[in-house]
């Protein structure tokens, strides 16, 4: 903790603390981080992790394909970008998970190679 932040701390009894505990797991976030962004109004999506492995999967194929260099190159960042939200850090919301699968063939499409 920063020397700006400060700890708070409440009471519940165990069956909230379990609930809470599954919900900031399904969203992909630690307890406290859900609860903070609960407490300030804001509503954290469900990971749709399956959708995020998926994607990276046919991407993991399509990088085994003969690409070009500069092909190879974006998909290598786009896969890395990946990688670090599913096990490095906060993950995505649905909608960002959707948008990116939408805008996925958009950024390669003046490469003409895939």
């Amino acid at each position: 903790m920063s020397k700006k932040e400060t700890g708070m701390y409440f009471k519940c009894n165990q069956k909230q603390r379990e609930q809470i505990r599954k919900n900031a797991k399904a969203c992909g976030l630690k307890q406290g981080d859900y609860l903070l962004q609960r407490a300030l109004g804001f509503e954290p999506k469900v990971l749709n992790l399956g959708a995020y492995l998926n994607l990276y999967k046919k991407l993991c194929e399509v990088a085994n394909k003969n690409l070009s260099e500069k092909t190879e190159a974006r998909l290598l960042e786009v896969l890395d970008l990946i990688y670090s939200r599913l096990f490095e850090g906060s993950p995505p919301s649905k909608e960002t998970l959707l948008e990116e699968d939408r805008t996925l063939s958009d950024y390669f499409a003046d490469v003409g190679d895939v």
